[in-house]
């Protein structure tokens, strides 16, 4: 799947999702995300998924557990702040086996986060908000082309400098 998002950082939550609820947004999630992310630990960089804009997570987000697969493209974007990347994404029930199978096959952890989100959904977009213990609230925002982005940034009325690259 081709997964097309944007974030914008320091954003005030309760607005946004209060004009999301007037526009007829569904509250789709509300808890801890904790994300592991892997990577193989060869000094080449031709090895490496994060140089290779290759990226490697295991997540449990409430009591779902999913390993993630994403590579950046860089042939589709048209908006510099849009990010796309193919996505692969299939549910796994037990974190602690399936990471010690990453670990048996050579994958290393090299970093590791947790935060809490609150999801909408409203038409083909899903909106999250992510609150990290050091930085302010964050909005992503994913849809399907860059030209729906756009359309929410306007609809939510946030201002380009509040775009975090």
């Amino acid at each position: 799947m081709l997964e097309k998002e944007i974030k914008i950082l320091n954003i005030n939550q309760a607005e946004i999702i209060q004009k999301l609820e007037d526009f007829g947004a569904v509250k789709t999630f509300e808890g801890m995300i904790h994300d592991v992310y892997y990577d193989f630990p060869s000094e080449e960089k031709k090895d490496k998924m994060h140089a290779n804009n290759r990226m490697f997570r295991v997540r449990t987000k409430g009591e779902t557990h999913i390993y993630t697969i994403k590579n950046k493209r860089f042939d589709v974007e048209e908006n510099e702040a849009v990010i796309a990347k193919d996505e692969h994404e299939m549910p796994i029930t037990d974190v602690e086996s399936f990471s010690e199978v990453l670990e048996k096959y050579g994958m290393v952890k090299t970093r590791e986060k947790k935060k809490h989100r609150v999801s909408y959904r409203l038409v083909n977009a899903e909106f999250d908000f992510d609150k990290y213990d050091d930085i302010p609230a964050l909005l992503e925002i994913e849809e399907e082309s860059e030209l729906n982005i756009d359309f929410w940034l306007r609809k939510l009325e946030l201002t380009e400098e509040k775009i975090f690259l």
